[in-house]
């Protein structure tokens, strides 16, 4: 069977269902810019110039990921991904990672800055939410969704910061992931939500806002850092201490480095620097009720 999906403003055909990715909404004749295809992948590159234990690089141009008990995957041109699924593989283990890791070194072959974060949209601008995971990046926007702000991408946030324009995030999708704790805080009922890995805790929810048609202006990269600390706190960061957060926060940044990217995410973050774009530390206590506040104070970095 083949499914269409919507990757930023690419028509992406895969052999596989992506339910965290949202469906084709463009032209049903367009030609595909991206295809995902079942196919036999090579156990090693022919000339891999970067051997790692999960993955070899060959340049720019190719990468493959070779997951036990997933299955291999290689990556060429950022526009054709081939997988060869382990025996009986988990459908929605597979899933995750080609939305997941797959998508983001996909991302670096385009020439884009993938950042492991969860984006709103305040006052017209985006606001990236960086952090490792359990972080409360999703649960965060879930809640500035709640108080009408708009969510225009989660986990994974595509900046394009080339050079020549303003520093701007590609609108990628408007369903969160979270665990139900999380949900349950915000009076969410996990009865009709799909999981998102099985035998896990975590779903997908859909923000209840459509996917914007055109890139937003980036305006602030937000650190989410959870401390032992009676309130929340933001902190601008300048210098070496944003260009750490900066490079702490790259999707998949081993292989980014690996296919060559490492001066090219250097250079983006000067662009980013140049653009006006505010680099910040959010400081949060630990336990469910803290990132409440955090969220009442989040809007604030828009105004300095």
């Amino acid at each position: 069977m083949n499914y269409t999906y919507r990757l930023c403003a690419l028509k992406l055909e895969s052999d596989f269902d992506l339910p965290a990715l949202p469906a084709w909404d463009g032209p049903v004749d367009a030609a595909a810019d991206v295809t995902c295809r079942l196919g036999e992948v090579p156990a090693q590159l022919m000339r891999p110039d970067r051997v790692a234990p999960v993955f070899q690089t060959s340049g720019s141009r190719e990468y493959l990921l070779d997951l036990p008990g997933t299955g291999r995957i290689l990556v060429r041109d950022g526009n054709e991904i081939t997988v060869e699924p382990a025996t009986d593989p988990a459908t929605s283990n597979l899933s995750a990672v080609l939305t997941g890791t797959v998508q983001a070194v996909l991302w670096h072959q385009r020439g884009f800055l993938p950042l492991h974060a969860s984006v709103v949209a305040i006052n017209g601008s985006a606001v990236a939410l960086c952090g490792h995971a359990g972080a409360g990046k999703s649960t965060l926007a879930a809640m500035l969704a709640a108080h009408g702000f708009r969510v225009i991408a989660d986990d994974l946030c595509i900046v394009d910061a080339r050079g020549g324009e303003e520093v701007s995030v590609l609108p990628n999708s408007v369903r969160l992931q979270l665990w139900c704790d999380a949900l349950a805080r915000l009076g969410v009922s996990t009865k009709d939500l799909n999981r998102v890995l099985a035998h896990t805790d975590r779903y997908y929810l859909d923000s209840g806002s459509d996917i914007p048609s055109k890139p937003h202006k980036l305006a602030a990269v937000v650190l989410i850092a959870r401390h032992g600390i009676p309130l929340a706190s933001l902190e601008r960061l300048r210098g070496a201490r944003a260009m750490d957060a900066l490079l702490g926060s790259v999707h998949t940044r081993r292989p980014g480095d690996a296919l060559g990217r490492a001066q090219h995410i250097f250079g983006n973050f000067a662009h980013m620097a140049s653009d006006g774009v505010g680099f910040w530390r959010l400081r949060v206590a630990e336990g469910p009720s803290a990132l409440r506040e955090a969220a009442a104070i989040l809007p604030t970095v828009l105004e300095t």
